[in-house]
């Protein structure tokens, strides 16, 4: 832990930090800051944990340490289909009356982020905003689907698309982040997602053994 606040000293640019001073403005309250931590006894996100805890010393705000990842096996080295079949799943208890902000070390597609924000608005709480350290690009990147790439989704798989996603992969397909959405639509169809979303699932099923193997 150390050590990420040392490299937060260096990685955090001021910007960064005004964005997020505005959202304490416009809200007019100071938001709670949380990260996907992982569950105790497992080995934790020390850099998402130290972003923070770093923000949390610059906004004088409170991080909420009350919620927890389920992590059966690492998604950190895994290709956009393991993350897209296997989302992120939390526990715990939130503050319904304080908004949060959500923060993570790096984003990819963007899945962690917004099945931490569906625990938390399902809990009865509030996100106000997201930040991580990095992202692929080197960019601020749309973790919310946009409606033409909504509307992309529902005329490119029609009718059956929102059974579809509720059946395999039990989530609503509106709550796809952007670059998820991206990545469904370049497929050539259902039977060509499907394989896709299959292997998957193997992928991460065969990561999860290798774990369970090893404990």
């Amino acid at each position: 832990m150390g050590a990420a606040l040392e490299l937060l000293d260096d990685l955090v640019i001021a910007e960064t930090v005004s964005k997020l001073r505005m959202l304490e403005e416009k809200w007019g309250v100071k938001p709670k800051l949380i990260a996907p931590a992982a569950q105790i006894g497992d080995s934790n996100n020390a850099l998402a944990i130290g972003y923070a805890n770093w923000l949390g010393h610059e906004l004088d705000w409170e991080v909420d340490e009350s919620v927890y990842q389920m992590k059966d096996f690492s998604k950190d080295k895994s290709r956009g289909w393991v993350r897209i079949a296997h989302r992120t799943t939390f526990y715990g208890e939130i503050d319904k009356k304080t908004p949060y902000v959500i923060v993570d070390d790096v984003i990819t597609l963007g899945g962690t982020l917004a099945d931490l924000r569906s625990f938390i608005l399902g809990k009865g709480g509030r996100v106000i905003g997201m930040s991580t350290i990095a992202s692929n690009e080197g960019n601020d990147v749309q973790i919310r689907l946009d409606p033409r790439n909504q509307e992309k989704l529902e005329k490119f798989y029609g009718s059956d698309f929102a059974k579809f996603c509720h059946e395999l992969l039990d989530v609503d397909y509106r709550g796809f982040t952007d670059p998820e959405a991206a990545r469904i639509l370049s497929c050539a169809g259902y039977v060509d997602l499907g394989k896709k979303i299959q292997r998957g699932f193997n992928e991460g099923n065969a990561s999860r053994s290798k774990k369970q193997a090893a404990r």
